[in-house]
């Protein structure tokens, strides 16, 4: 797989690492106390987000379908002792995933590479309590330049707001939050560069 291959070198890229910092702010400055709360993230590659998190939950499942970032990710909770954090190494939408019951649910530039977007959101609604809430970080809508490296790339060139927010309500999620907290810049193999914005969403299960 792509990011199995990624994985030994994802966390020595510092934008990914502010990515996930500024991502994790985001949730923080929308959370209620949680202290004692179960959360998930998924996607969560080698752990970037959750390890900015890790203090204000009581347990965080760390879910991936890469083996080879779950490999980093258990090597960085070893070494930095998080003790509250699991790893699940599970492709979710082939196998299914029983949890206790989620307080919360958080993702990061993942959600574009899930073709059945309707499938995961499903998911996602019955893994979380009532009232749970579920953040999204993610592409906004774009040309499919992001990548246009991968080829077999089958999955969503970015999400525009509207659609987005009725896919939820249909799935049993209310917005309660949208905006735009990151930009990332790519660069193209004719030295070309292009701004891609992030979006910051939030939503309650009613």
């Amino acid at each position: 797989m792509e990011f199995d291959s990624k994985a030994k070198t994802w966390d020595k890229d510092p934008v990914k690492i502010e990515r996930a910092k500024t991502y994790a702010d985001e949730i923080i400055a929308s959370l209620p106390d949680f202290s004692d709360g179960i959360a998930m993230e998924f996607g969560c590659g080698t752990g970037q987000v959750s390890l900015f998190l890790s203090g204000h939950f009581k347990t965080i499942y760390m879910v991936d379908s890469s083996a080879g970032m779950i490999d980093v990710l258990r090597e960085n909770i070893k070494e930095k002792g998080m003790k509250n954090m699991i790893p699940v190494h599970k492709d979710v939408l082939k196998d299914g995933i029983e949890l206790p019951r989620l307080d919360v649910i958080y993702t990061l530039m993942t959600l574009h590479h899930i073709e059945d977007l309707d499938g995961i959101l499903h998911i996602f609604n019955r893994l979380l309590k009532p009232g749970g809430l579920l953040f999204i970080g993610d592409l906004e809508k774009e040309d499919g330049s992001f990548h246009d490296h991968s080829h077999d790339f089958k999955g969503h060139h970015g999400f525009e707001r509207e659609r987005l927010k009725l896919k939820l309500e249909d799935k049993g999620f209310r917005e309660t939050d949208y905006r735009r907290f990151f930009k990332l810049t790519k660069k193209f193999e004719d030295g070309s560069s292009k701004e891609f914005p992030l979006f910051f969403m939030a939503a309650r299960k009613y």
